[in-house]
């Protein structure tokens, strides 16, 4: 088996098991990962305050 092959029989694993979950679950699951990536801005802000990638779009 090749590693694509794997990686993608992984993957469809992992949709079947997502799709398996309640919906109370897969919004605590969302939650956490909203929660887990402020932290990794609020990190990178903090090593890196001059970079333009972290600033707001502009707004109209």
């Amino acid at each position: 088996m090749s590693e694509t092959d794997a990686l993608l029989r992984r993957q469809a694993e992992w949709q079947r098991d997502r799709q398996a979950l309640s919906w109370p679950e897969k919004i605590r699951q969302a939650e956490q990962l909203r929660a887990s990536v402020e932290v990794f801005r609020r990190m990178r802000r903090l090593h890196s305050p001059g970079d333009p990638s972290d600033a707001p779009p502009d707004t109209p």
